[in-house]
């Protein structure tokens, strides 16, 4: 009888301990890096200060910037600048004319190779301002998207298309990114999702990731301001939940957290409230 008793009371007492430890589970989860846009983002504080700055944003906690070009130094005198600070080039730029041109879409690799970065987006579907698009069109760039995703995957690069709010906004009763991820070969291409964008376009980035689970190894971090006209915000100064969406990065697949804003007023206060956002933020 006491040995029954014992083992209850063990057993109601582990149930009052794993109880709370089960309710807060979801405020541990800490971002395992975070990285930046720096063209945009930036603006002219990276672009007048380049070292100087990439030093400030690696103190800052940064790790992965995202970016073209060389900051007006030669390869050399930036790969010494990353090494000497830490940060790891990850993502670099291509583009929907590439994809249907090998010698560009090569050069682009080329240049991601010289750096060592990971993967390469191409950030706009189409060769024009993407206006009156059919669910054809959707298709068609999904097909040639898959072209240069197995290219790229050949030379050891690994393609990513970022979405904009246009792939959510209806097109002959259907969402276009409904027509477009499905048709994506996941071993040659995948999403950069932009968390502003698609909160713009009118959806969910957290029913999103559920619909289409481990596509999105990179997100843009991208917050949006509290007016009515859903502009451009620092992250952490916005209205995007954040937390809620990083719940799901396991299922999203997402490995890797891109700063971004397109106009920031003072470039380098937006990336410092950003660092100092993201570095304490728990979900």
């Amino acid at each position: 009888m006491e040995r029954r008793s014992f083992i209850k009371t063990l057993a109601m007492a582990t149930t009052v301990v794993s109880l709370p430890e089960m309710l807060s589970a979801q405020g541990k989860g800490k971002l395992p890096s975070f990285g930046l846009i720096t063209g945009n983002t930036g603006g002219d504080w990276i672009k007048n200060h380049s070292k100087e700055a990439l030093e400030e944003i690696a103190r800052l906690g940064f790790k992965d910037p995202e970016f073209g070009g060389y900051f007006g130094m030669d390869v050399t005198g930036l790969k010494k600048i990353l090494k000497q600070t830490g940060l790891r080039a990850l993502i670099g730029p291509t583009s929907m004319h590439a994809m249907g041109n090998t010698e560009q879409l090569r050069k682009d690799i080329a240049d991601c190779q010289e750096l060592g970065k990971k993967f390469i987006v191409c950030y706009w579907p189409w060769t024009d301002d993407g206006r009156n698009k059919t669910l054809d069109d959707w298709k068609n760039v999904a097909d040639q998207l898959n072209k240069g995703g197995e290219v790229c995957k050949k030379e050891g690069l690994r393609l990513l298309y970022h979405n904009h709010d246009i792939e959510f906004r209806p097109v002959q009763g259907e969402i276009p990114f409904d027509t477009l991820l499905p048709n994506l070969d996941p071993k040659l291409v995948n999403i950069e999702l932009d968390l502003y964008w698609i909160v713009k376009g009118g959806q969910s980035a957290v029913d999103y990731i559920r619909k289409y689970p481990g596509r999105y190894p990179v997100f843009h971090v991208k917050d949006m301001d509290k007016t009515d006209n859903m502009g451009f915000a620092c992250v952490g100064d916005g209205r995007i939940d954040f937390p809620e969406i990083f719940r799901h990065n396991k299922i999203a697949g997402a490995k890797h957290f891109i700063v971004e804003h397109d106009h920031p007023e003072n470039p380098e206060m937006c990336i410092r409230t950003a660092a100092n956002y993201l570095s304490n933020l728990k979900f």
